[in-house]
This record gives C-alpha cells, structure tokens and sequence, in this order.
C-alpha cells in the first residue's frame, strides 16, 4: 500500500508539472527609430491582468531577452489555470539598459480573452530621461582619433553640441549642422547634414571624409569626465573625441 501511494503522489506531482505553463503567446517588438540596440539591450515582455481599472496590473508571466536587434521575436509563456474568461489580459513590454528604460509601449495590447489572440505585434516608444539625455548639452569636443589611429591634421575635426540634440561640426575645413536623435546612450546623427562646400587640401579632405564617415557609423556614446568615444552598432569605437572649452 505505501508503494502504491507513493507511485498515486508521483503521478499527481508529474500531471500538475505537465499543466504548468501550458499556454504561449507569440509576438515581435520593434521601434520607429533608425538606431541599432546598443550593447547589452535587454527586450522584457510580461502578460498582466489589466482586469481591475482602479488597481496596478498583476503579473502573471515574464521573459527577458537579450536584444540583438529589432524587430525581435518573443515566446511568452504562462499558467493556463491563471487564465479567466471574465477577465482582460495584455502584454507589456520594454528595453532596458543597465536596468534603465529606453522603450516601452503606450498602447494596450490585449490578449487572450474577450476577442484577444495568442500574438501581438508591438511598436514601442522611446522614453526620455532628461538627467543622462542632457549630458552632451552645450559641450564641445575635438576628435583625437578615427577608427582606431590618430588625427594628425594640422586642424582636427570638432563638433560642439548646443540643446535637443542640435549640433555643429567641423571637419577641419568645412562646416556643418544638425541635429541628432540622442537617447540615453544612443544617438543618431543624420544621413545629410547643411554644410559649406570649400575645396580642402587632400590631407585635410581625407581626415573629413573619414570623420563624416564615423558620424554615420555612429549608433551609440560614452562619456568619461572629459573624454567621448562614439560607438557602432556592434560597440566598437569609431572616434574618440577630448573636451574642449
């Protein structure tokens, strides 16, 4: 008899693990903007009950994905005895780096029950945080090399940074302006920036092309004291820059 209540609890035990997270939901998160996920971008995605309007949502399943870019797919799964037909369910879903968000979604996005599906398609929004967005206003800096080897040109290329994202640069000849998508550690300068059209002595000509070059390379930055570097996609330094007054 004691053997055969033990085989009776190991079969309950086995049926109850096999019911467990027996449902999925499937969907892919992405962003409108033209920026590579920096380095060490995490995608988090949870379902949550949104039933009760005057009280938090109530978790019920979380993931976390490492972000190698986007759109990016996702499988969520949960408990299907957690799940009630009276009930409203949704995803929500965010980047996170180093734990601070970047992107998350604005918009409800039901699932399950009452006409909900089992996938979603997600566009999220990028989030501001002023204190670490700020930290390239009204700054100045002077590149001391480019893809790894020196600037030797008599005038190095600079780019001072005014507020929002505006910036001016010089390439050590001509001048140009704009303004860039900056995040907190991303940015993004634009494709085609207004800039003179002086003829440069070829030395100077290839420090600017190749400085042009890394601002469209450029998808993040890191700031130490006086020191930026701007980095690709990948994390790898294109330039590094000193600050000048």
């Amino acid at each position: 008899m004691l053997f055969w209540g033990l085989m009776t609890a190991l079969l309950t035990s086995a049926t109850v693990g096999t019911a467990a997270m027996a449902g999925t939901i499937e969907g892919t998160a992405t962003y409108r903007e033209r920026i590579a996920a920096p380095p060490g971008a995490v995608l988090q995605v949870k379902l949550v009950d949104i039933s009760r309007s005057d009280a938090a949502a109530i978790e019920l399943s979380a993931m976390r994905y490492a972000l190698a870019g986007v759109p990016a797919d996702f499988t969520l799964s949960y408990d299907d005895a957690l799940i009630e037909d009276s009930r409203s369910y949704a995803v929500e879903a965010s980047i996170l780096l180093d734990e601070q968000l970047l992107f998350t979604n604005d918009t409800v996005h039901p699932v399950l029950t009452r006409g909900g599906t089992h996938t979603v398609e997600m566009v999220l929004v990028k989030t501001s945080h002023p204190e670490q967005t700020q930290v390239l206003d009204n700054s100045k800096w002077q590149v001391s090399e480019i893809a790894g080897a020196l600037v030797t040109a008599g005038k190095k290329p600079e780019i001072a940074f005014a507020e929002g994202g505006q910036f001016g640069a010089t390439g050590g000849c001509n001048r140009f302006v704009g303004a860039a998508e900056i995040g907190a550690r991303t940015i993004d300068f634009p494709d085609n920036m207004a800039g003179t059209l002086m003829a440069c002595p070829p030395e100077q000509d290839a420090v600017e092309q190749d400085f042009l070059a890394g601002l469209t390379r450029t998808t993040g930055y890191v700031v130490n004291g006086d020191l930026l570097a701007l980095t690709d996609a990948s994390g790898e330094t294109v330039m590094r820059l000193t600050r000048i007054p």
